[in-house]
Parts: structure tokens; C-alpha cells; sequence
């Protein structure tokens, strides 16, 4: 019966709406458009298995709303998959996401970072908390960093920081002024593009939310929506009394790429840091 080119057309429309349906939370409105689509497109096709006579008017009429209601239905899916991108980026350039259990998106590149400082699949034993900030996933945003936040017992901080006195390219201190400094003559050192400060997550919550009703033309325009909300709430921290270990610097001012990782003076905080 699937023969020919409404067949193909049947068969690729029936896997792009598998598609879309398992990656995406979709309005009942495509829903709706893509079933008209497959169903016109089984129809044409039945009544051709069954080889009964269609004038050539009615063969037209029909091609034609099957091609202009395929055509709008994969370019409103395309437009709204494209201004959810937008928007998305928009939120991440001037909201971070935080995170206490995805941990990994913060860390840096692995190909940057020398073993044992690598994203490993379990953290330590000892690590209390864990906290990340990433920008670079955003489009918009213009110099995009990540970063992860270690917590927790000192002995397994100096694990990472005996890792990063090895291999770091060189190393400094930040002291209580935020000036750069030799780790032991205490000489002023070069500036480089280290971050001023960082957020340290203190909670993650869900909490519902008592949304209007929708009306009906909005249900079937916009996707079922989530009546919960995150609550972030965090701490400001700045870079100051902090060792730094530097493992990337490319030297560029304008547009900076380095890798880090900074220990709090007391040795019970790492932050591996990663900036473009």
C-alpha cells in the first residue's frame, strides 16, 4: 500500500513525529496538524491501493492542502523551536542555572586538565558540597565560563591541589586585596583574567506554583507547562585569600581563555575554573 511518493511522504512524516514527540514536550496543536497530515496522506494512498477513480481536480485540491499543511506545520514547529532557543540563550546570558547534582557540566574541559583533575565519574569521598555555574551553552553570550565548587574536607582539597602544583603552568596567590602574587617571594605577578568572584549554591528547591487557567486557544498553542518553579539561593564569594593554579593561559586580553583552579587559604574549598 505505502508505495510511491505519498508513501515515502507517509512514512516520513510518521518518523518525524516519533521524533518530535519523544524529545519534545509539544503543544497539542501538532499533535493535531501532524495527524491530519498522516491521515490525509494514508487516505490518498488507501484510495489509490484500492485504484478508485479520483477526478484529477479532487487529486489537486488534495496535494495541495497535504503539501501547504505539511509546510506549516514543520515551519511552526522550526519557528518555535527557534525562538525557544532564543529566549533560552537570552535567560542563560542574564540568569545563571545552577546545579548541586549536575556537577560535571561546571567542570572543565578534560582535554585541559591534567589527570586526577579531570571529571571523574564519582567525586571523592569527603566532598560535603557540590555547586557549578556554565554560561557557555547559551549562544548570545559573549565570554561564557564554567566553573565547579568543591566543599569539604581539607585533606581531600590538598589531594587536587598536590595535582595542580605539578602541572600548573605557574602559580600565584590572590591575597586579601585582590593583587596577584608570588606563592613564595610574594612578588606581584603578572595580571591575567581570573575571575572576580563566584556564587557558592546553598539550596535547590521545587515549590508549585498557582498558574491561571488557560484558555482553550492557549492549550493548544502552547505546551503543557510544569506548575513548579527552582529556588535558588546563594552566597556571594570573592576570589581574595585564595591559591591559584594556572594550567591554561593564552594571553589574549580582549577575548581570554584560562584554566584554573583556585584553593581557599583554609583548604577546604576548590574551584576549577574555565573561561571562552
Amino acid at each position: 500500500m505505502f508505495q510511491g511518493f505519498y508513501g515515502l511522504l507517509t512514512v516520513m512524516l510518521c518518523v518525524l513525529f516519533a521524533i518530535v514527540v519523544v524529545l519534545f514536550n509539544i503543544a497539542p496543536i501538532t499533535y493535531i496538524v501532524f495527524s491530519i497530515a498522516i491521515l490525509l496522506s494514508v487516505f490518498l494512498q488507501y484510495r489509490r491501493f484500492k485504484k478508485q477513480s479520483i477526478s484529477e481536480k479532487t487529486h489537486s485540491r488534495l496535494s495541495c492542502g497535504l503539501f501547504i499543511v505539511i509546510t506549516l506545520s514543520i515551519s511552526w514547529l522550526v519557528a518555535d523551536w527557534v525562538m525557544y532557543d532564543i529566549n533560552t540563550s537570552v535567560d542563560q546570558f542574564e540568569d545563571f542555572k545552577y546545579s548541586t547534582t549536575d556537577w560535571k557540566r561546571g567542570w572543565p574541559n578534560n582535554s585541559e586538565l591534567p589527570e586526577g583533575l579531570k571529571s571523574s565519574e564519582q567525586l571523592s569521598e569527603g566532598i560535603d558540597k557540590v555547586s557549578m555555574v556554565r554560561t557557555d551553552v547559551a549562544w548570545a553570550t559573549a565570554y561564557p565560563y564554567r566553573y565547579v565548587v568543591l566543599e569539604g574536607d581539607p585533606k581531600v582539597i590538598a589531594q587536587y591541589e598536590a595535582i595542580a602544583k605539578q602541572h600548573a603552568a605557574y602559580t600565584a596567590e590572590i591575597d586579601a586585596d585582590g593583587v596577584l602574587r608570588d606563592l613564595d617571594t610574594g612578588e606581584k605577578k603578572r595580571f591575567i583574567s581570573h575571575p572576580n568572584s563566584y556564587n557558592i549554591i546553598e539550596s535547590i528547591e521545587e515549590e508549585p506554583l498557582n498558574l491561571p487557567k488557560r484558555s482553550f486557544i492557549e492549550w493548544l498553542r502552547f505546551a503543557p507547562r510544569k506548575e513548579t518553579k527552582r529556588v535558588v539561593n546563594d552566597t556571594y564569594n570573592s576570589t581574595k585569600n585564595h591559591r591559584l593554579y594556572v594550567f591554561v593561559d593564552d594571553g589574549n586580553t580582549k577575548r581570554p581563555h584560562f584554566v584554573e583552579l583556585l584553593i581557599s587559604n583554609d583548604g577546604t574549598r576548590a574551584v576549577f575554573y574555565q573561561s571562552k
